[in-house]
């Protein structure tokens, strides 16, 4: 054998190598964060770990967590279903006010989230006389979707869901609503072309983009740069999933948005870091309004300054209906 010979045998041989570790790279992240067995495993380890006594008092001691949670508890709701356009089943919960309405919000939940995890948000909708459809996101608990996309192919889901109410009445105003991942989801439903029963648009501490978003996360996770990383990842998600990373962008959604929009974040998170709001605001083409919480970190706007928060949300909504 010549030694040149030689030399490309290597060649290949450590390039199928590094083909090989990149694919697994990938294939770790996308198994591990954006499918339904990892997004389960999440949820249970998170069960099981000692929380910070500034979440345990937001999410679990305060007024408003016990509030929802009694909420949740006593008032009864329907399990409604779809099946989307990708012939995939789809479940929400769903309140109907005892006082009936044509005004229904849909409120999309975070990322390892539940509709019951929204029951702060559902308990004031529901008392300001609003009908409260809460889906079960891809990849998360009755979704038979296997992967999560982070809001990018949930915002057909959700425009599914405001087609299934219209068809119900249509004479129905719909009110979007979502936190964190949930924000997401609806900012990218907003760039879409929607029907005129869509009055306004609520987002709490939505990122700019999945990829930004990612990046944040992968710093503190590695120290491989996270663009090489993503890099890998939206290989996998291409070619499995069908998803390129880089298409969810809800920052390029709300320049093409016409639904006004209230863009809600607290100036203490460090998930969604607070940045992310002003350029959402800044950019979005919609009729807007902007409300900074102080002290608040992710997704405990409303937990922290519920008078606050509620106060802004129904002057908002009050504005279109």
């Amino acid at each position: 054998m010549s030694k040149k010979n030689g030399f490309f045998k290597k060649a290949a041989f450590v390039g199928a190598a590094a083909g090989i570790a990149s694919a697994a790279i990938g294939n770790w992240f996308v198994e591990s964060f954006m499918s339904k067995n990892g997004i389960r495993k999440i949820i249970e380890t998170e069960a099981g770990a000692p929380v910070s006594s500034e979440e345990s008092r937001c999410f679990y001691e305060s007024d408003e967590a016990i509030a929802g949670t009694e909420f949740y508890r006593e008032k009864e709701c329907e399990e409604i279903y779809l099946f989307n356009r990708y012939g995939y089943c789809l479940y929400a919960d769903y309140y109907e006010n005892e006082n009936p309405s044509d005004v229904y919000v849909i409120s999309c939940h975070g990322f390892t989230g539940m509709p019951s995890q929204n029951s702060i948000f559902t308990k004031h909708f529901y008392e300001m006389g609003y009908n409260v459809v809460l889906p079960y996101l891809r990849a998360h608990g009755k979704s038979e979707h296997s992967y999560c996309t982070m809001g990018w192919l949930e915002r057909l889901d959700v425009i599914d869901w405001i087609n299934y109410i219209i068809d119900k009445n249509p004479c129905a105003k719909i009110i979007l609503h979502g936190a964190s991942m949930g924000a997401a989801t609806v900012m990218n439903v907003t760039g879409e072309k929607l029907p005129a029963n869509v009055i306004c648009c609520i987002e709490d501490c939505g990122f700019t983009s999945l990829w930004e978003q990612y990046t944040v996360q992968i710093k503190g996770m590695t120290k491989i740069p996270a663009d090489i990383v993503l890099g890998l990842v939206n290989t996998v998600t291409k070619r499995r999933l069908k998803f390129d990373i880089k298409e969810n962008s809800p920052l390029e959604q709300v320049k093409k948005s016409s639904t006004p929009t209230l863009f809600i974040h607290g100036d203490k998170d460090s998930v969604v870091p607070f940045w992310m709001q002003y350029p959402l605001y800044q950019n979005a083409e919609c009729e807007k309004e902007r409300l900074v919480v102080p002290g608040a970190t992710h997704a405990a706007s409303g937990y922290v300054y519920p008078e606050i928060y509620w106060g802004a949300v129904e002057k908002f909504i009050n504005k279109y209906l």
